[in-house]
């Protein structure tokens, strides 16, 4: 990358001794790797919450017999849309799950782990030009579910109405997950899949990725707002040179999820 705002280009400089090939298999087992281990923080996080909210399952102390109980399994779909819980479970696992990235990366690519990861700052002038056009891309969205009432999302107005601690929900729901998946996804899994194909099907498989990560909406959703988004976080971080580019914007779509939860 001639700059901290060019545009990405393919790495050239590759050891005989590290095909390819075999950078992007690694790279793909560290995302794996990763990916496991968020969501098992998150589990965890989220079974935390339920034994803290619920003072007749912590007095029985915890066991894995418990977990399979009828009223753990109550009181687990009870605050499954619970807004104070799954942000502080957001907020650990995004914690964990970014922390095992860096581990990972860093021993892997030492050197090269700026331009792997995009860490460079992007121009002020690619910033207000991807930031525009993602105004225009949230205007279609909302128009789009304007005309589709469907495209209203529940799961987000229930997270909603039952928060309490602002500022936990920020940074669990809005800045975390904007940090979280961007570094998965468009640092380790596009720089991963760079080694091997090019701009445009890296940017693809991510973008699929991204939305099969996000299940808890309706398909409709999926397909009408977070693949969308997918496609254009992948090609910010691609044609800005930097991972902040589209965190920015990822962060500005969790933002305004919360001020119109019909949006992702």
């Amino acid at each position: 990358m001639e700059g901290s705002s060019a545009p990405e280009k393919p790495s050239t400089d590759f050891s005989p001794f590290r095909p390819p090939g075999l950078e992007m298999a690694r790279g793909l087992l560290y995302f794996t790797l990763v990916f496991m281990i968020f969501m098992f923080a998150q589990m965890m996080a989220l079974i935390w919450r339920v034994f803290a909210l619920s003072p007749d399952l912590s007095a029985q102390g915890f066991s894995l017999a418990l977990l399979d109980s009828p009223a753990f399994q109550q009181r687990w779909g009870e605050l499954a849309t619970n807004g104070d819980v799954l942000a502080m479970a957001s907020l650990v696992s995004g914690v964990a799950g970014l922390a095992a990235l860096l581990l990972v990366v860093y021993p892997w690519k030492r050197g090269r782990t700026t331009f792997f990861l995009a860490l460079g700052l992007p121009s002020l002038k690619s910033v207000l030009t991807w930031t525009g056009l993602f105004v225009l891309l949230f205007a279609a969205l909302e128009a789009v579910a304007y005309f589709l009432p469907e495209m209203e999302s529940p799961f987000m107005g229930e997270v909603l109405s039952s928060v309490t601690n602002y500022p936990v929900l920020f940074l669990g729901l809005g800045l975390l997950p904007a940090l979280f998946e961007e570094f998965l996804l468009r640092g380790l899994l596009y720089g991963s899949l760079r080694h091997l194909l090019d701009k445009h099907m890296a940017v693809a498989v991510t973008a699929g990725v991204f939305t099969l990560l996000h299940q808890q909406y309706e398909w409709y959703i999926l397909l009408l707002h977070v693949l969308p988004m997918g496609i254009f976080l992948g090609y910010a971080r691609a044609n800005s040179g930097s991972i902040w580019t589209s965190v920015f914007l990822h962060l500005l779509n969790n933002g305004a999820s919360m001020v119109l939860p019909h949006g992702q």
